[in-house]
């Protein structure tokens, strides 16, 4: 009899336990339901991380700039490159950023310039500054000369989910995420 009970044989007086076929037609219109519910969640959940990661980054960039150029006492630069060698000139900073040491401070990347970091591009997120500040350069003291610089951080939810970094005249970074008023960037 014990070798019954081992081997999963039915003994005597006791009976075989299972589902009915409506008792499993319930699990699954439980599990259904519950994947209705939480597929969509999940989902802003990973493009809320997308995005959080993607500004944080920035920001961290733009913090690393300003520190090296108060530590070294020299222009550092942060412009949108889809490479290291060089800035691409546009507003479009999707495909990537560099921080480098800006030895003649002319803004460019040449090669004997250090490139102090470089990041590639980031996925699903448009990532775009005013076509007026295509760069940004931190001066010895930490400011950030020109005009206020912002740099919106949209995705494919729109507006209501976009983000922003913002950076003052005196080198301050500010990060706004939760929403911004629409754009043409980001509707």
């Amino acid at each position: 009899m014990l070798v019954g009970v081992l081997i999963g044989w039915p003994i005597m007086g006791m009976t075989e336990r299972g589902f009915t076929v409506l008792e499993l037609m319930v699990a699954m219109a439980i599990v259904a339901i519950l994947l209705a519910a939480g597929v969509p969640a999940f989902q802003n959940y990973s493009w809320n991380l997308r995005m959080r990661a993607a500004m944080d980054t920035l920001q961290t960039d733009l913090n690393l700039a300003r520190r090296r150029a108060i530590s070294l006492n020299i222009q550092t630069v942060v412009c949108p490159a889809p490479g290291a060698e060089t800035c691409s000139g546009d507003s479009d900073w999707k495909n990537g950023w560099i921080v480098f040491t800006d030895l003649n401070g002319d803004r460019q990347r040449q090669a004997g310039e250090p490139l102090l970091k470089q990041t590639g591009a980031v996925e699903f997120i448009n990532i775009n500054s005013s076509r007026s500040r295509r760069n940004l350069r931190f001066y010895p003291n930490g400011s950030a000369p020109g005009s206020n610089m912002s740099i919106l951080f949209c995705d494919q939810r729109g507006s209501r989910f976009a983000g922003k970094i913002s950076v003052s005249n005196s080198g301050r970074i500010k990060l706004q995420s939760g929403g911004i008023k629409a754009t043409k960037n980001c509707p």
